[in-house]
């Protein structure tokens, strides 16, 4: 790997003294180092280490891009054109000089060599940045274009005074006052490092974007949280964010062109429901997937995000790691997760167990299908998760988990209506009953939905209105003589429920 002279200056400053007259430059482009021979002519992007002995008396003339560590009194043309020359004392060794140089090419090129490992060995992204806090000293995050966190350096893990990087809570609180400002524009458009505003953050961060087909999708960002920044660190962080671009670009690529074969396969069966099922137990014999097993559908709400971004794809994948043996994709502005609980080892409830911290800090909002066995219902289990949270966030919307059997009651009712409104489906003898209580200030609709509620159960009712037994008894004649109902006849008692729970809903 190649240092810059910053880097050798910071590094060497503590066992050497150093003198330059030229500002120190943070490119990394310095690939060797040398002894100098009187006589040879330097070459760029080397460094070269000379003494007074080893030289002449004519000037040196230094390249542009080439590094001069001189020991005693060495003639130098170093302009404002020429390299950089740092001045030694007399007494320097030039071979501990040497060696120390060599130890900083093999200690970055050591990083440099394992970064290159992960990136093409199918390495995590969190593995390059635990790797990278040896080099930086601070932690390091990689989000997406819309502030989801998709890695971190395990040291925020272990400290709870750097727990708030990554807590969702406060990514949502900052990046809802920052997105779509003006400033957040010009930033996502900036290449190389840059400083992110402090005041936004709470802490000073070095960031370097990530960029698709000129399109921002990523930021790398290391926070200024257990170590003071150095000037070369911008340098540092856009090689590491090469490798982590490598990386996401070859994760993407797997998941499109091996991974996500199954993906594929329940998006067409959702596509086509009417396939033949003998085809369909092939395609999934080839995973495992067996006519036999138990599986249910979830279904996330990911209207909020930004679904042009890679994002989703990312969801996607985190949920998979979690849950083991599930297939998790893009379907109709959602995300369609089914899930194999024989191999999975464990019930829907267990399933859910495993995501329900990730979906409430990510702020996604997901509905359950009943547990099935086989594939023949695929597609209807897909709807009942679909259903159950179109019904759910409707119903209760402060929620984060709705379930079919939790709602299939209500939707029921609403696909009941059809055409006509409710008023015109209910009981109108209830109707009656309301209607007569908004006119004589009664209280009768009542009565009779608690009674219902409470079984016919005429001493609990009276209980539950704090009126004695005879009161009670009394309103029942009354409201018998208003609608003359019987409520021992099955059907007339259904109709009667349902009725009460239309109006509830409505």
């Amino acid at each position: 790997m190649k240092l810059s002279t910053s880097i050798l200056a910071h590094k060497l400053k503590s066992k050497f003294t150093l003198q330059n007259k030229k500002a120190l430059s943070d490119e990394l482009h310095l690939e060797q180092v040398l002894f100098f021979c009187d006589g040879d002519g330097m070459q760029n992007h080397k460094i070269y280490i000379c003494s007074q002995e080893q030289v002449s008396e004519q000037d040196l003339i230094v390249p542009e891009e080439a590094v001069l560590f001189c020991i005693g009194k060495v003639r130098t043309r170093n302009t404002g054109r020429n390299g950089q020359v740092f001045q030694l004392v007399d007494d320097t060794s030039p071979f501990v000089l040497f060696n120390e140089i060599q130890r900083l090419f093999e200690y970055y090129s050591q990083w440099d060599e394992r970064l290159y490992e992960l990136a093409n060995q199918e390495g995590s992204i969190q593995e390059m940045l635990d790797e990278s806090f040896r080099v930086f000293h601070n932690p390091v995050i990689v989000n997406s274009a819309d502030y989801f966190v998709i890695g971190y350096s395990s040291i925020i893990d272990t400290r709870s005074d750097l727990s708030g990087l990554v807590d969702p809570d406060a990514i949502f609180e900052y990046s809802g006052e920052y997105r779509n400002t003006e400033q957040q524009q010009n930033l996502m458009k900036k290449k190389g490092a840059y400083f992110f505003p402090d005041y936004i953050t709470g802490a000073r961060s070095l960031c370097v974007n990530i960029f698709e087909h000129d399109r921002f999708t990523y930021r790398v960002t290391m926070v200024e949280s257990l170590s003071r920044f150095e000037a070369y660190d911008g340098a540092l962080l856009e090689h590491l964010t090469e490798y982590i671009r490598l990386a996401l670009s070859k994760q993407m690529t797997l998941q499109t062109d091996m991974g996500y074969r199954l993906d594929r396969i329940l998006s067409d069966i959702l596509l086509n429901p009417d396939q033949d099922g003998e085809v369909i137990r092939q395609w999934f014999s080839e995973f495992g997937w067996l006519p036999e097993h138990r599986y249910f559908c979830i279904n996330l709400k990911v209207a909020a995000l930004d679904l042009e971004n890679m994002t989703v794809r990312f969801i996607c994948s985190h949920i998979e790691n979690m849950l083991g043996h599930s297939c998790a994709f893009q379907y109709e502005n959602n995300i369609t997760i089914f899930v194999n609980l024989t191999r999975f080892g464990g019930s829907s409830e267990d399933a859910m167990e495993k995501i329900v911290y990730f979906l409430r800090d990510s702020f996604l909002k997901a509905g359950l299908s009943n547990e099935f066995v086989g594939f023949e219902t695929l597609y209807h289990h897909y709807r009942q998760a679909a259903v159950a949270l179109e019904v759910g966030s409707r119903r209760a919307p402060f929620r984060w988990i709705h379930r079919f059997d939790e709602i299939a009651l209500d939707y029921l009712l609403e696909e009941s209506r059809g055409e006509l409104p409710p008023e015109l489906v209910c009981s109108r003898k209830i109707l009656k009953l309301r209607s007569f209580d908004e006119q004589h200030n009664t209280d009768y609709y009542n009565t009779l939905k608690l009674y219902v509620k409470n079984h016919l159960n005429a001493v609990q009712t009276a209980k539950q209105l704090y009126i004695h037994r005879s009161t009670f008894l009394y309103r029942m004649e009354k409201i018998k003589e208003l609608i003359r109902m019987d409520l021992d006849d099955y059907d007339t008692l259904l109709y009667v429920m349902i009725t009460f729970r239309m109006m509830e809903l409505e």
